[in-house]
């Protein structure tokens, strides 16, 4: 009988976290537009997107209104060591780059940012909700 319980107990607790530890895709999905940088190297030349797209198919575009090409990537979401915190993991040209969901603000620092270095950190904030 003791085992049985054991078991149970352990069912319900693999149950409680696995639950706990699903992040909710649906709402990181969206379009994310530059609010704050802190320029590390102003010699650092690229094209700076005001808009950063994630999209249900974990894909993701930097955009401008006046570009007709836009760099694209994938993407990936998983939990951070904070739980109100996840880490965003972007795929594109060559890169790898991670950065720091909080809420409705994505964080690059450097060296994680989009523009090879050019940022010691930068915001984007999620215009809808």
């Amino acid at each position: 009988m003791k085992s049985l319980y054991k078991i149970i107990s352990l069912s319900i607790m693999a149950i409680i976290t696995s639950c706990s530890s699903k992040i909710d895709e649906n709402q990181i999905i969206g379009k994310y537009e530059i609010d704050k940088v802190v320029v590390r190297d102003s010699l650092v030349k690229g094209e700076e997107y005001r808009l950063l797209v994630l999209n249900s198919d974990k894909t993701f575009e930097l955009k401008n209104s006046d570009k007709k090409e836009n760099p694209k990537g994938t993407w990936e979401a998983r939990k951070s060591k904070n739980d109100d915190e996840i880490i965003i993991g972007f795929s594109f040209s060559n890169r790898k780059i991670e950065g720091l969901l909080d809420g409705n603000i994505i964080t690059f620092s450097y060296p994680n940012d989009l523009y090879l270095g050019k940022y010691s950190s930068l915001l984007y904030v999620k215009l809808n909700k």
